[in-house]
């Protein structure tokens, strides 16, 4: 079902996906597309293996929602798939409803790059030389290709890199891939103020790759944007579309407190949007922030917006505001009952949810399985989530866990819990292997 409530074509709100490729089965689509909903997301960012493409399933419920993704590649330098490597798979997301795909990463820092790649001449013309196959596949399957956000700074001054970048890519003929590509660009803030660097090269005419004197300020910083779109300008390329990675962080390695996290990402909005201020904000496609979710043991797991214990950064209630919701009880969870789809009628899925985490548990009419209270426990002991065995009562819930499958509960109650805009997830099998699912949570 489409949702209303988020359009690409006008909202710029994006967020970055899990940092790994290993998060896309139809059980995470049903965790954190309405989370995206609920922040009002039109993109996400998506990585994407180059020798699999991500599920179709995942790709088309995002575009049906009304979320578009953003298919990233990062490809490591300067080994990298050929075209005829990456067809089917680029094929194949064309298909779905993807429209922008993202070769490379960061080329113009050593990290990118084997030491023995780097240290090569001509480094511009040999990551062109990878880049512009790639991009023209892309092309040719009906996708417009995303030049790399490049490391502001970086290993190799990144202004400089992508003005020779457009010029190798101009000297090969390649004029149209100028005019229809779009540009990504990183707006980390370096710790600077939001204006800093605002105006680009043309009001801080002093500034010189590797140096900004005193008094002046360069393009480190969340304007990188304009930087970029200057340049781009001034090779005859008029209003390249951008697309921003990584807003909301000072840098990689260096981060915001939460509350100064959320008043960032606030500011942040408020300057891409009011775009008959800030002309030059026109250009923004994207503005994706660093970052939805993460795995609890990877390092990036401080930043991410949803925790999996169902806690979030502050951002979050920044930009999901809600008010209370209610709803009836009704005895138990086996049957479908009218109060739950009231609440489903007459609940606005923006709303707060006085409680925060629900273990939901069959009931039957016989009674409650004991085993359920003894394979749950260690579960309980650790999230202290609610207890109980009423669907309306989970609708009160943010997150929801489910122990039990289509025999314990109707699948149309809990599309409708799903629908409310709880964060369902739902265990099913067997008490061994419902308890070894729980642990891994």
């Amino acid at each position: 079902m489409m949702n209303s409530n988020t359009n690409s074509e006008s909202n710029r709100l994006g967020l970055h996906y899990f940092q790994d490729s290993l998060h896309y089965s139809a059980q995470d689509l049903s965790i954190w597309l309405p989370e995206l909903t609920r922040l009002n997301a039109s993109w996400v960012v998506l990585l994407s293996d180059s020798n699999r493409a991500i599920p179709e399933n995942f790709i088309t419920g995002l575009v049906d929602a009304g979320v578009q993704p953003i298919v990233h590649f990062k490809l490591q330098l300067p080994d990298s798939p050929s075209a005829a490597d990456l067809k089917p798979i680029l094929s194949a997301y064309a298909r779905w409803g993807v429209k922008q795909v993202v070769f490379f990463d960061k080329p113009n820092d050593s990290s990118s790059w084997s030491a023995a790649g780097w240290s090569h001449q001509d480094l511009v013309e040999r990551f062109i030389d990878r880049f512009l196959p790639l991009a023209l596949e892309a092309q040719r399957n009906g996708l417009t290709p995303v030049f790399p956000p490049l490391l502001p700074g970086g290993s190799y001054w990144d202004t400089s890199f992508f003005k020779t970048s457009l010029q190798s890519l101009s000297r090969r003929g390649q004029q149209h891939l100028l005019n229809t590509m779009a540009a990504g660009v990183y707006a980390y803030t370096y710790g600077h103020e939001l204006s800093w660097g605002m105006g680009g090269p043309e009001k801080w005419v002093h500034s010189r790759p590797y140096m900004t004197p005193t008094g002046s300020e360069d393009q480190r910083g969340f304007n990188n944007y304009e930087w970029i779109g200057s340049l781009a300008a001034a090779a005859g390329i008029n209003h390249m579309p951008i697309i921003q990675f990584g807003a909301g962080i000072k840098q990689p390695g260096s981060y915001y407190s939460p509350e100064v996290h959320a008043e960032m990402v606030e500011a942040m909005l408020s300057l891409i949007n009011d775009v008959e201020e800030l002309e030059a904000a026109h250009d923004i496609m994207a503005c994706n922030f660093w970052l939805l979710a993460a795995d609890a043991d990877s390092e990036e797991y401080p930043q991410s917006w949803v925790k999996s214990e169902g806690n979030t950064l502050p951002v979050v209630r920044v930009l999901a505001p809600a008010s209370k919701k209610t709803a009836a009880p009704f005895p138990s969870p086996v049957q479908s009952d009218p109060q739950l789809s009231k609440t489903y009628e007459t609940t606005d899925p923006t709303d707060s949810f006085p409680i925060e985490h629900y273990l939901l548990l069959p009931i039957y009419e016989w009674g409650l399985a004991d085993w359920h209270l003894d394979v749950t426990r260690p579960f309980i002991r650790k999230y202290k989530p609610t207890v109980g065995f009423s669907l309306a009562e989970a609708a009160l819930a943010r997150k929801v866990t489910i122990i039990g499958g289509d025999k314990d509960f109707d699948a149309q109650e809990i599309s409708k819990l799903r629908d409310l805009g709880c964060l369902v997830d739902q265990i099913t099998g067997d008490g061994t292997s419902i308890a070894t699912q729980l642990l891994e949570r």
